[in-house]
């Protein structure tokens, strides 16, 4: 009898990427030492892991094998819309070239002085007399949500209701209820600014996705709302995980910390670099493969769950040398941490912005920063094994 691939099991751990996963590097490294790929349980069915620098860069190209539409309507699909996470083809090349100008690396690297600095400065500024602080609480959280409300254009008050519709929307498998309400709260909150931003544009984001065109095609209200609700989620938490773990890497490695301090100019880049690959905030990516494939050697069956092992691949000794070390000298990018293929992610550079920017201001107003003695700096799950950052990183100010 031929066993089918997914007959076996290769780890006795119920719900794979529904819980955190402790020692999740380390499982992992097992997995891959047997073979490239593992069967894990997933979603009360098995799915393949990939578990290689090379699959899984392999399976982000590969979109006909593995289209990222197949697994929406199980994940975020309900709540977030017809996003271009959803599409392909044309409508995807017409979509995304819509919203692409607004997240131009070099118009990003313009936001440093006058946008990104200064939010930094003002959060800083609520806590720097302090002596102790939590820089989730105060920094890490609040800090993406701002650069997004101020993109588009909407009240800084409106900060706290806006950070958790963007937390609820990403909960979806987990929490349906709360992230339906918030679909439907945040599409009535942006419906009449959209209308207002179609009669007196201005020179926010939502205005620039109004009036741009592309082959004589405008986003419609809806295509504009699905655009955001995942931008909200998917900028917002991503950025926050990263900023806090590029932190708890340096707090927790000081000789890094101090060579980022004696010369931020060279180093604090490749610090945020080295962090995407030791610790990427989105560790496991789910997709399903619809047909039946035969894929580098794997037999794969029709409707088969796969996730992608971003962080896997990030620590494949094959290609990163002592990869559990977390060496700014590395010199290393970290190219799979917005993963690849035709749905990279559209805000990479805005993110890569956006965290060295916080790290920044963060470095030159908090000089004597470290961590409280005892303070549990673990970076862990925060949706499941999926995502990964600090829930808490408490830190001193001042000796």
């Amino acid at each position: 009898m031929v066993l089918d691939v997914l007959d076996v099991e290769d780890i006795d751990f119920a719900g794979f990427t529904a819980s955190d996963i402790p020692d999740l590097h380390g499982t992992l490294a097992e997995l891959r030492a047997r073979k490239p790929y593992a069967v894990v349980p997933f979603a009360g069915t098995r799915a393949i892991l990939l578990l290689t620098h090379d699959l899984v860069t392999a399976a982000f190209k590969d979109e006909a094998t593995f289209p990222a539409s197949a697994i929406y309507p199980l994940t975020t699909g309900p709540v977030l819309g017809h996003t271009i996470q959803c599409m392909a083809g044309r409508e995807h090349r017409v979509n995304r070239a819509l919203v692409t100008p607004a997240f131009r690396r070099k118009l990003v690297a313009s936001y440093a002085g006058t946008l990104l600095e200064p939010l930094a400065h003002d959060l800083v500024d609520r806590f720097h007399r302090r002596d102790e602080v939590d820089l989730v609480a105060e920094f890490t959280e609040r800090y993406p949500v701002l650069v997004i409300t101020r993109m588009l254009g909407l009240p800084a008050g409106d900060e706290e209701v806006l950070h958790r519709w963007a937390r609820d929307l990403f909960h979806y498998p987990m929490r349906p209820a709360d992230a339906k309400r918030a679909s439907a709260e945040f599409t009535a909150y942006l419906t009449p600014v959209i209308e207002a931003r179609r009669r007196e544009p201005g020179d926010d984001l939502i205005s620039t996705l109004a009036g741009t065109e592309v082959e004589g095609e405008r986003l419609s209200d809806e295509q504009i709302l699905s655009f955001l609700r995942l931008l909200f989620p998917a900028g917002a938490d991503t950025s926050t995980l990263a900023l806090g773990n590029v932190l708890a890497a340096l707090l927790t490695h000081p000789d890094e910390l101090l060579r980022v301090r004696e010369d931020p100019d060279t180093e604090l880049s490749w610090a945020v670099e080295e962090s995407l690959r030791w610790e990427p905030p989105v560790a496991l990516l789910p997709r399903v493969c619809p047909a039946a494939a035969d894929w580098h050697g794997i037999a794969i069956p029709a409707g088969t769950p796969m996730i992608f092992g971003i962080t896997a691949a990030n620590r494949d000794p094959g290609v990163y040398p002592d990869p559990d070390r977390f060496d700014i000298g590395r010199r290393a990018m970290a190219t799979l941490a917005f993963g690849d293929g035709p749905h990279t992610c559209l805000g990479t550079w805005l993110a890569l912005a956006e965290v060295r920017a916080g790290l920044k201001v963060l470095l030159h107003r908090l000089p004597e920063i470290r961590l409280v003695a005892g303070a549990d700096a673990r970076i862990g799950g925060r949706l499941g094994a999926a995502l990964r950052g600090p829930a808490a990183l408490r830190v001193r100010l001042r000796r």
